[in-house]
C-alpha cells in the first residue's frame, strides 16, 4: 500500500458521498439541507440553512473547486460558514483559514482495477483467500431481504459494532431505496449454509464501486468469509468494468482504538491511501 503524494491523485476519480446520483437523495432527506451543482460535473456541494433562510453552512469537500461566493449568493445564501476540503489541491488561496475542528473522514483509499487485482494485495490476504478456497464455503449474490435477515442474525465481534449494528442496516436500507440497481450484496455460506459474513457495495459514475456495509459472523474467521467477499467485489466489478474500487473512510490517529481492527482488514486490499487532513473555511 502506497500513501501517494496530492500531486498523484487521480483526476477522474471521485468522491461518492460528493458525486454519486444515489447519494443526493439521501443527503437532502437529513434535514434542511439542499445540494447542487458546482461546475465540475459531476461533484456536487451542500448547503443547510439555519436560522429560517437567513444563514447557511455550506460545504464542498474533496473538490479542487474553490467555492465561489457569488455562485452562493446566486443559490440564495445570504450570509454563511463555507467549509472546504480540497481534492488535491495545495496551493490554497488568499482568504482561507485553516478549519481546524472539523468532522470530515480524513483518509481514504483507491485501487485501480485490472486482471492482476489480487497481485496488489499483501500476503496476508493471499493466504486467507487460499485458506478460503480449501473450505466448503460459498459466496451467493442474494436479494436485500435476504442480507437484511443474515445481518440480523449475525454474531458480530465487537460490542460497539453490536450496539450501532441496527443503525448500520437502517441505513443501507434507506441508502438502497434511491436506487438499488445501484447496491449489490453478497452472502458467505458455510458448509452447514449458514450464512456467516455479508458485504454491500454501491457502484456509481459507471465505472466507480465503494464499500457500503460489511458484518463478519464469528464462524466466518476460521474460513476467511470477509477475505473472499472482498474477491467476489473486486471479480465481479471488473466484470462490470469498474475501474476504480475505494474503501470508504479509514482510521486516522484520531478515531477510537476499537476502528483499529477494521481498517487492518481493509489495508491487506488496498492499493493507494489518500489523505485529506487539511480543511479551510470562510465566512461571509
Amino acid at each position: 500500500m502506497k500513501t501517494l503524494p496530492k500531486s498523484e491523485y487521480p483526476k477522474d476519480f471521485f468522491y461518492h458521498r460528493t458525486s454519486a446520483e444515489i447519494y443526493r437523495p439521501y443527503i437532502e432527506s437529513c434535514g434542511n439541507i439542499t445540494t447542487f451543482d458546482i461546475g465540475n460535473n459531476p461533484q456536487y456541494a451542500w448547503k443547510k440553512w439555519l436560522f429560517g433562510n437567513r444563514v447557511h453552512v455550506v460545504k464542498y469537500e474533496r473538490t479542487d473547486i474553490e467555492p465561489d461566493i457569488e455562485k452562493l449568493k446566486n443559490q440564495w445564501v445570504k450570509h454563511a460558514m463555507i467549509s472546504w476540503i480540497p481534492y488535491s489541491r495545495t496551493d490554497i488561496p488568499p482568504g482561507w483559514r485553516r478549519l481546524w475542528a472539523t468532522d470530515h473522514f480524513q483518509e481514504t483509499s483507491v485501487n485501480i482495477l485490472d486482471e492482476n487485482y489480487r497481485a496488489k494485495w499483501n500476503d496476508r490476504s493471499r493466504r486467507a483467500l487460499k485458506r478460503y478456497e480449501k473450505s466448503w464455503a460459498e459466496v451467493r449474490f442474494v436479494d436485500s431481504d435476504t442480507f437484511i435477515e443474515a445481518f440480523k442474525k449475525s454474531h458480530v465481534k465487537h460490542w460497539t459494532f453490536k450496539m450501532i449494528k441496527g443503525d448500520y442496516i437502517n441505513n443501507y436500507k434507506r441508502i438502497r431505496s434511491f436506487a438499488p440497481e445501484k447496491v449489490r450484496q453478497w452472502l458467505v455460506y458455510n458448509n452447514e449454509w449458514k450464512a456467516v459474513a455479508g458485504l454491500a457495495c454501491i457502484d456509481y459514475l459507471e465505472n466507480h464501486s465503494v464499500h457500503f456495509v460489511a458484518f463478519t459472523d464469528k464462524e466466518s474467521y476460521p474460513i476467511q468469509g470477509g477475505t473472499a467477499l472482498i474477491d467476489t467485489w473486486f471479480r465481479e466489478s471488473l466484470e462490470k468494468w469498474i475501474k476504480y474500487i475505494t474503501f470508504d473512510q479509514l482510521r486516522n490517529p484520531h478515531w477510537p482504538k476499537d476502528q483499529r481492527g477494521y481498517t487492518e482488514f481493509k489495508e491487506n486490499f488496498i492499493e493507494h491511501r489518500l489523505s485529506f487532513p487539511k480543511a479551510y473555511f470562510k465566512m461571509f
